[in-house]
Parts: C-alpha cells; sequence; structure tokens
C-alpha cells in the first residue's frame, strides 16, 4: 500500500505540476458541449441527451490518456521498474486516470445543465444518473489506461490508443448510454439494475485484466 499510495501520489503531483494540460482537457471540454449547443440549441430527448453526453465523454477521456504513459520518459520507467512492482504502477495509473475522467464528466455535465437547461432531466434520478456517470466514466479511464499501456510499450504513440481503444470501450459504451437515457427517463433502479450490473461488472473486467496482464508487458 506505502508503494501504490507514493505512486497515486506522483500522479497527483505531476499533474498539479502541469496544470495547463488539465486546463487544455477542460477547454476542450466547454468547447464540445458549446459547438453542441450551437448545433442543437434544445435537447428534447433523454435519449439525444445522453448520446451527446457521452460523445464528450468518450473523446474527453481519449483526449487524457494521452498523457497516460507518455509523460514517463524511458529513464522514468526504468527507475519505476527498479522500485516499485508493475501492478502497483498499473493499480495507480488506473485508479488515477479514472478518477481524472470521472472529474471530466461530472464537469461536462454541469456544462450541459448550463448550457441546456434542466427540462429534460427535470424527471431524473439524479443519484442514478450520477452513479452511471461515475461507473462509466471509471470504466473508460480503467480499460483506457491499459490499451495506453499497449500503445505506449510500441512505440506507435498516442494514436494507437484511439484505433485499439474504440472497439474495447464498444460494450461499455452502449451500457452507459442506456443506462443514461433510462436514468434521465426516471426508471427505478430495479428497472435499471442490469445495466447497473454490467457496468460494475466491466469495471471489474478491466481492472483485473490491467492487473494480471500489465506484469507481462512491463517486463518487456
Amino acid at each position: 500500500m506505502s508503494a501504490f499510495t507514493a505512486l497515486f501520489a506522483k500522479e497527483i503531483r505531476l499533474e498539479l505540476r502541469q496544470k495547463h494540460t488539465f486546463a487544455g482537457i477542460l477547454m476542450y471540454v466547454l468547447a464540445t458541449v458549446f459547438v453542441c449547443y450551437l448545433s442543437f440549441e434544445k435537447i428534447e430527448t433523454p435519449r439525444t441527451w445522453g448520446a451527446l453526453m457521452w460523445i464528450t465523454g468518450v473523446f474527453t477521456a481519449f483526449n487524457a490518456m494521452q498523457k497516460a504513459f507518455s509523460s514517463d520518459g524511458n529513464g522514468t520507467q526504468l527507475y519505476l521498474y527498479s522500485l516499485a512492482h508493475p501492478r502497483h504502477v498499473i493499480l495507480a495509473k488506473s485508479l488515477y486516470n479514472a478518477l481524472l475522467v470521472a472529474v471530466l464528466n461530472v464537469i461536462s455535465l454541469a456544462f450541459f445543465m448550463l448550457f441546456f437547461g434542466g427540462e429534460v432531466i427535470a424527471t431524473a434520478d439524479f443519484q442514478q444518473l450520477i452513479l452511471g456517470l461515475i461507473l462509466g466514466s471509471t470504466g473508460l479511464g480503467l480499460a483506457l489506461t491499459f490499451v495506453a499501456s499497449l500503445a505506449f510499450k510500441s512505440g506507435t504513440g498516442v494514436g494507437l490508443v484511439a484505433i485499439l481503444g474504440f472497439p474495447v470501450i464498444i460494450p461499455l459504451l452502449i451500457t452507459i448510454v442506456r443506462h443514461t437515457t433510462f436514468a434521465i427517463e426516471g426508471m427505478s433502479y430495479l428497472q435499471n439494475s442490469l445495466n447497473l450490473l454490467i457496468l460494475v461488472v466491466l469495471n471489474l473486467l478491466s481492472f483485473v485484466l490491467a492487473y494480471i496482464l500489465f506484469p507481462y508487458l512491463w517486463r518487456e
């Protein structure tokens, strides 16, 4: 736990030192929501609201993953290899990136409410909506962190993250859009329980696969 805590703290300190990176992603979120507002001006159905919100969320997650491993040079990677177990490294990076994507998507939801108002989501179950938003965001962060590690180790850069990542997140994307739509429509937890269960399973699956497979990738 001490190794994980130190690595997680390193990710936070690195983010604080590079505030321009976070600010750039935040401006991307704001610009995307504003373009959606210029295009639609008013959203009339929960399905459209959920689809637009997660289009923004997915591309925000891909932008956030661009620096997941590229911020660590070869020297830093070798230094970490000599100090920490690879599972500590992937655990710290995965949880940090999951938290980062969740924060960005909550901010994105606030922007949507600011620009489009609250008419469509007036009958929404906000507790269920926020829970689905967090689970969907953490699922994106966990899955794309491992994909980013593959892209970094292959030496092909961040372009491979989009190529490999999009097919991986399709089941997650389908589920989170459906869950968000049902939550906005005001369906109960029981009616939306299957989507919620799938989100939990996909989060666990992404985490377990990264936890098991990353040491073999790290060894290379």
